[in-house]
């Protein structure tokens, strides 16, 4: 069922689901990771959600999503604690202490961590005065880890300002949340916006464009030489532009739900057009750009399924036949 109440099923969610979902949200800030890995279990050694910023992994930097799913906000003494956990093995080697760390606490924090998130300094001698209180019994079990000169030099040199939290409004209005909500809960995506026709004929779409210049010599017989010369043909001029249009639609409509969706939604919608169009395609025609015109007015009819099927402008499913023959699979000429 879609429905909106995405803060409400993020509240329900155990610890566990909690950090899957930020793992895969993460996962798509691609611009800023080249990757990212969920750790769990009792030798996470205060990591939850890593993302990468460079193939040195642990030996370079590194974000940290600490993930706190509690029944009320985030208390002082597990942030505090999972702070002094993270930079105690970052001191003894395990990895570099993490360019950025974020408590993910859909509760939000506490107003007195609130206080040491927003006062760096304040927080770092917080957790050095407060060591015994907060983290020597509580890192390891079983194993009392006491402030020595040099963890206390490491924790001194450590930017406390690199701490933030994430709060669920946060999550809920980041520009790559829209897949991940679509994934777990069936966010409806919206509709795409409208394709933007250069006024150029542009690299990538030459090969369809020669396809197209193919159908219009022959049904011409004369040999055009390139797209600016259909461009002032009184009869085949229309024509190509209309396709460009029907293209620019598709590639706008594909990158958007490529990007707001599970790669599964658009490959299905794909098949389905190239699927109620494939048998016209075949079918013997008189010439080439017949073929072209039953097709398109095969694909306007094609009823696809799924979510995508209610933003499948007429021009979109058409658009897409031409991205076939961009890629090379639709022919025109038999």
């Amino acid at each position: 069922m879609i429905n909106d109440n995405y803060d409400r099923q993020l509240l329900a969610m155990n610890d566990t689901q909690l950090e899957q979902f930020v793992r895969e949200w993460v996962g798509h800030k691609k611009e800023d990771y080249i990757e990212v890995t969920r750790f769990s279990g009792a030798g996470d050694l205060g990591r939850d959600v890593v993302g990468f910023l460079s193939n040195k992994r642990h030996e370079g930097p590194w974000h940290n999503y600490q993930c706190k799913q509690y029944a009320q906000n985030l208390p002082t003494d597990k942030a505090v604690c999972e702070i002094g956990k993270v930079l105690y093995y970052a001191y003894n080697g395990e990895f570099t202490a993490p360019d950025k760390y974020f408590f993910v606490a859909p509760r939000g924090v506490n107003r007195n961590l609130e206080g040491l998130i927003f006062k760096p300094q304040k927080f770092k001698s917080t957790l050095i005065n407060e060591w015994d209180k907060y983290c020597s019994k509580t890192i390891s079990k079983g194993l009392q880890i006491m402030l020595d000169a040099g963890l206390t030099a490491f924790i001194e040199a450590y930017d406390f300002s690199k701490i933030s939290r994430i709060s669920l409004d946060d999550i809920l209005i980041d520009k790559h949340i829209k897949p991940v909500l679509f994934n777990w809960f069936g966010a409806d995506p919206g509709p795409a916006p409208l394709g933007q026709v250069p006024t150029d004929i542009q690299k990538a779409e030459l090969p369809y464009i020669k396809q197209l210049l193919d159908a219009y010599s022959e049904r011409s017989g004369q040999s055009f030489v390139d797209h600016k010369e259909i461009e002032r043909h009184p009869e085949h001029g229309d024509h190509l532009s209309c396709q460009r249009e029907r293209f620019y639609d598709a590639a706008a409509f594909k990158r958007f739900y490529r990007d707001n969706t599970d790669p599964f939604v658009l490959e299905t919608f794909e098949k389905d057009i190239r699927h109620g169009v494939i048998d016209t395609l075949n079918a013997k025609h008189s010439d080439a750009l017949t073929r072209v015109d039953a097709v398109m007015t095969q694909a306007a009819a094609v009823q696809a399924s799924g979510p995508l099927a209610q933003y499948a402008r007429v021009p979109v499913k058409q658009g897409v036949c031409h991205h076939f023959a961009n890629e090379g699979s639709f022919k025109w000429h038999r």
